[in-house]
């Protein structure tokens, strides 16, 4: 792959769906100091905890970098299935127990009412979904008429190992009916699956001591992610970060850090041990799919890597400054 363009992109409105989870609210970090992008509402769903916790996460984080960005909390459990949480890995806070200065800690509204209301006063080119697709499937079922012009970009699935289980990706597995029907819809979907994220990895060589600041936010990015690190060393046998849901708002920010293949996929809705798993239904699909998705196979590594810490380190500065 070639690298990206720099030319100035105009900015891009979008909306981020999550349930965080540490390595969504770096991605929230990320959208937030990248001035490509207008971080237009945030709602969250139950994945990596639930949904009380994740809420918290989400509405915490935002006072804490000064956001002015409206929160919505969504749904508490799948569609259909019961709920299969990450609190094994995530903890009961989402956060591993990383303490996160209280703010605010309260919704706005609901997730389907302000999700609903960004989508009708126009304006939002992306959805941004780092978790569970729940709240967006639960919206187009309702109104697909919103989303008209509007691309969903989703962290998740894999054609590969799962992380879940040995076939699926969490949050295709937390919701694999809401996950089938935007694949069976006419809504333009770009998944950024495990196949590329696994591939993004920071390792603590590249994380210096204060580089985000030494205010309250800065310390807590740079806790954050080693966190992370400290997190996968009992699965990699050293200490590292894949930055999942990062790699999303990258490609938010520039599609050009991918590449893609376009592939007519489904998904296994049984809840047994297939449940979550992509199916790959080839150039003649049968059924009800009516389009192809564009899915990330080839990931810029290095350049995602260098534009997460320029940004959030950038941001440190002007912060400084103030």
């Amino acid at each position: 792959m070639s690298r990206p363009e720099t030319a100035t992109r105009p900015v891009r409105s979008i909306h981020i769906d999550t349930d965080p989870g540490l390595d969504d609210l770096l991605a929230l970090a990320l959208a937030l100091c990248s001035p490509e992008l207008q971080v237009r509402g945030v709602t969250t769903v139950a994945g990596n905890a639930a949904l009380e916790a994740v809420t918290h996460n989400a509405t915490c984080f935002l006072d804490l970098a000064s956001a002015e960005v409206p929160v919505g909390a969504g749904a508490r459990r799948p569609l259909q299935l019961a709920r299969a949480g990450a609190e094994h890995i995530h903890g009961v806070d989402g956060r591993r127990g990383l303490p996160l200065p209280s703010g605010a800690g309260r919704p706005d509204r609901s997730a389907a009412d302000l999700l609903r209301s960004n989508l009708e006063a126009g304006g939002v080119e992306q959805i941004v979904a780092i978790g569970p697709l729940t709240n967006v499937a639960d919206l187009w079922t309702r109104a697909p008429e919103l989303f008209r012009g509007v691309e969903v970009v989703w962290m998740g699935g894999t054609l590969g190992r799962g992380n879940a289980t040995p076939l699926a990706e969490f949050n295709a597995y937390a919701d694999p009916h809401a996950l089938a029907l935007l694949l069976d819809s006419e809504v333009p979907l770009r998944i950024i699956g495990l196949d590329v994220t696994h591939m993004v990895v920071l390792r603590p060589a590249q994380l210096e001591r204060g580089m985000f600041g030494e205010d309250e936010l800065g310390r807590f990015l740079e806790s954050t992610l080693r966190a992370l690190m400290e997190g996968e060393r009992p699965i990699h046998g050293e200490a590292l970060a894949a930055l999942h849901d990062p790699c999303a708002i990258a490609a938010a920010i520039s599609p050009n850090l991918f590449r893609y293949e376009e592939l007519y996929l489904g998904v296994c809705v049984d809840p047994g041990r297939e449940r979550g798993r992509l199916l790959d239904r080839g150039p003649h699909p049968q059924g009800r799919v009516r389009r192809p998705v564009r899915y990330a196979s080839e990931a810029l590594q290095a350049d995602i890597i260098e534009l997460f810490l320029e940004r959030l380190a950038r941001w440190a500065g002007e912060r400084a400054k103030r």
